[in-house]
């Protein structure tokens, strides 16, 4: 299988929508609502949403220079993340040095506030900058902390530490045809 970038890229926004509708579905299951939730069900339920990356600190990436952009879906059980990494890029140029990883994974929470995301599908670049398809299965576990009412710092077991804070919803839709209609973020 032969994907260029373009497709890659393209195919994060649709997985990150899977992910949120399967949220929706998981949340419409009828499950008891009265019933205590458990710390890690209470931890669940508050990573549940929209997650931009404020900062990322990482001895395997250099700073300088360098220019990121992160998104996180989290819908129910299931995570979509979307990180891109580019380094000396400037606008118009082709990506040279970057990394990029993207996918969905079904997510759950240990005991000691870990979260585990399992991956169903997901692409990475290598060390050579040549995006890989990453075996299903892939795991990564990621301390979970939350910081003030929306801020998230996620700590990978293997360095990486990453900063979101969480991206509020616009409101009620409006149809496109809507002579007011903005699809722009409130």
């Amino acid at each position: 299988m032969n994907l260029s970038r373009r497709d890659l890229i393209s195919q994060s926004a649709a997985f990150a929508a899977v992910a949120s509708a399967a949220g929706v579905a998981n949340a419409q299951s009828g499950e008891d609502p009265e019933a205590p939730l458990t710390p890690e069900e209470e931890t669940l339920a508050k990573l549940q949403g929209a997650w931009t990356l404020r900062e990322l600190d990482s001895p395997e990436f250099t700073k300088q220079r360098r220019q990121e952009r992160a998104f996180m879906v989290i819908g129910g059980t299931f995570l979509a993340i979307d990180i891109k990494l580019a380094w000396d890029a400037q606008e118009g140029d082709e990506w040279i040095d970057g990394f990029f990883q993207s996918g969905i994974s079904r997510i759950w929470i240990e005991r000691s506030n870990t979260l585990i995301a399992r991956a169903l599908i997901g692409v990475v670049t290598n060390e050579d900058y040549e995006i890989e398809i990453e075996p299903p299965g892939t795991e990564r576990r990621y301390s979970v902390r939350f910081q003030e009412k929306n801020e998230l710092i996620l700590n990978m077991e293997d360095g990486p530490r990453l900063a979101f804070k969480r991206l509020q919803n616009s409101g009620a839709r409006r149809s496109s045809s809507s002579p007011d209609y903005d699809p722009r973020p409130r």
